[in-house]
């Protein structure tokens, strides 16, 4: 799930980065909101592991304002926490049943309520409508994935998109996390078109362990119906999964070694010749 987590936040960034050009007013920025399906593939296919609700109002700065809440569906307020990483006020929440996670958080009207800090109290309300979703994400030659040459480039090849009927946006992502929790790829948004993405030569290192995550991405994007601001609903479908990177053959180490040795070998032949020019 890390991995699908960073991807959404880094999705939702370049998203308010964007809306935030076209013009906002005060200090929001956006506000999104989505009920966001999961998946892994392995080498028995694809299945689900859940999802996670995701409701995030974006700010200038952590000053603007000083708490936040998020009403919906007449549940229960839930209180909102400020992320630093993206200048935000949110709440999350996941369960490894999706449509469990559909019932929690259905079709509806989302309120946002920020209490005021440099900036006014305000409120942004998205009009929720559920069910603009794509088809699942697959990478349709993972199992070339396993122990791939990382000296050579690799194409992935993904199934068609599919996109939502009432989405007005769609994008794809593709993204490769080292073991350490690093992005080493990140494709940026590609058109729903894509079929294929190519990773160049040298991007992963030999030997190495990393888990990919690839997100349809379908929204709905508009404008609040309280005051006006940016707001996007995001339908993100992921699919997340594993890849290894073969070790070199034992013939090529030596190759490797004995490109060494004859360096260090004309270097040394070099020496004398340097210190009789000085």
């Amino acid at each position: 799930m890390r991995t699908v987590r960073k991807s959404i936040h880094l999705v939702g960034l370049a998203a308010a980065g964007l809306l935030a050009a076209a013009g906002a007013q005060a200090q929001v920025m956006d506000a999104d909101v989505g009920v966001n399906p999961t998946y892994s593939e392995t080498l028995s296919g694809v299945s689900s592991t859940g999802g996670f609700f995701s409701a995030r109002a974006f700010v200038t700065s952590s000053g603007d304002y000083s708490g936040g809440s998020l009403s919906y569906g007449g549940l229960p307020v839930a209180p909102l926490s400020y992320v630093a990483g993206d200048v935000a006020w949110e709440f999350s929440d996941s369960n490894s049943d999706f449509s469990a996670l559909q019932t929690l958080y259905p079709p509806g009207d989302y309120v946002f309520s920020l209490l005021a800090g440099s900036q006014p109290a305000t409120s942004i309300g998205i009009d929720y409508v559920g069910g603009a979703y794509s088809n699942v994400p697959d990478v349709t030659n993972f199992a070339a994935l396993q122990g791939l040459n990382a000296s050579k480039p690799f194409t992935v090849d993904l199934n068609t998109y599919i996109p939502g009927a009432v989405a007005n946006a769609s994008f794809i992502f593709f993204s490769i996390t080292n073991s350490s929790g690093t992005v080493v790829y990140s494709s940026g948004g590609l058109s729903d078109t894509t079929t294929s993405i190519t990773i160049g030569a040298g991007t992963l290192a030999a030997g190495g362990s990393y888990s990919f995550d690839l997100l349809y991405s379908n929204r709905i994007t508009g404008s609040d119906y309280i005051n006006g601001y940016p707001v996007t609903q995001f339908y993100d479908t992921h699919t997340d999964g594993s890849l290894t990177t073969a070790v070199p053959e034992p013939s090529t180490w030596a190759m490797l070694l004995m490109g060494f040795v004859g360096t260090g070998f004309m270097m040394r032949r070099r020496a004398p010749a340097m210190v009789k020019a000085a």
